[in-house]
């Protein structure tokens, strides 16, 4: 009886490890992900799975869009991708998405829903294959919300 709750212990406390869901802060997401954001970050959220061995983690705000090509200067792009699917679609859905399914990058599709803090239509704009500052690899999405953008960045370590 011991060790069965002992193991019920195990699994709870590894189950909330791999999979959380913040409303953090914009030095929070610019540790995490190794980035400097823009003055006009807002709307902050982060979800991350995984243990020291295989995890990452997820970011999502937004940004005024004439701040967004000094967002992508520090990057260290590695490829560049158009959507493969044009028109309106949902950031929050995780995966390969609306990208291309031979995108060297994606956002595991394992690691929680975001959730929607926006109000116009999003619209898929470019992928961003990245090196890391903090991880293996680096996925940046930026999606157009008319006035402002949709930043959506991923850190993968395996």
């Amino acid at each position: 009886m011991i060790l069965r709750h002992a193991l019920v212990a195990v699994f709870l406390a590894f189950a909330v490890s791999c999979a959380r869901d913040f409303s953090v802060d914009q030095k929070t997401v610019e540790n995490a992900h190794g980035l400097k954001l823009p003055k006009s970050a807002r709307n902050f959220q982060q979800r991350s799975w995984g243990t020291m061995v295989d995890r990452g983690i997820v970011s999502l705000f937004e940004i005024d869009r004439p701040e967004v090509q000094g967002f992508v200067n520090q990057l260290k792009i590695k490829s560049k991708s158009g959507p493969a699917i044009v028109g309106p679609g949902n950031p929050c859905i995780n995966g390969y998405n609306v990208w291309p399914r031979n995108s060297p990058t994606a956002v595991a599709g394992n690691i929680g829903k975001l959730r929607r803090t926006w109000r116009d239509a999003a619209v898929p704009i470019e992928m961003l294959s990245c090196a890391s500052p903090k991880g293996d690899w680096l996925h940046v999405e930026i999606w157009s919300l008319g006035d402002h953008a949709l930043i959506k960045v991923y850190t993968d370590w395996n």
